[in-house]
């Protein structure tokens, strides 16, 4: 059950862990290859899996959301995207997605685990994973914003990831329509 006193601390620890590997300079950064990031990345979402999937089939959660769209918030989210991401995970997907970061060759095994998922998920993938793209890209921008005030600041290595990611993302995207 989420426990609504230790939601926020959570939630940012799993920011923390999800965006260290691609995100924040650190020893070896600079060397590291993105399939490499990416597995670290699936180590991290493993990681934190249960907790995932406890938030996506939460009511309170759930609640939440419907109050914060109904005060104005979450802009960039449509109540279709919540429940599209909701039921991917619910349904398979984080562990699929876990799967495919986890593997070599990450574009086949993508394919191979979306064939496996239920129809409605499969159907939802394409939309689900634009909208993905574009949240990937709103976050990230902010949060380099934040950490180095200027996109000017941002460590090469860090933009790089970036432009990676945003186009392994809009990839899957393809695969998946």
């Amino acid at each position: 059950m989420v426990n609504p006193f230790t939601l926020q601390s959570q939630i940012s620890k799993v920011q923390r862990d999800l965006l260290h590997p691609l995100y924040t300079m650190y020893t070896g950064q600079e060397e590291a290859a993105h399939e490499y990031l990416l597995y670290k990345t699936g180590l991290a979402i493993a990681k934190h899996q249960p907790f995932l999937e406890e938030l996506c089939c939460s009511l309170f959660i759930s609640v939440i959301f419907k109050v914060v769209k109904l005060l104005g918030g979450a802009d960039q989210l449509t109540e279709e995207d919540f429940d599209r991401f909701t039921s991917y995970v619910n349904d398979g997907g984080i562990a699929a997605m876990i799967k495919m970061l986890l593997a070599a060759n990450k574009e086949q095994t993508f394919v191979t685990e979306l064939q496996r998922l239920p129809v409605q998920v499969r159907k939802n993938a394409p939309l689900m994973l634009k909208k993905s793209s574009e949240l990937h890209n709103e976050f990230i921008t902010g949060f380099f914003k934040e950490n180095y005030a200027s996109h000017h600041n941002v460590p090469a290595k860090l933009s790089d990831n970036f432009q990676k990611s945003t186009a392994f993302i809009n990839r899957l995207t393809e695969l998946a329509s």
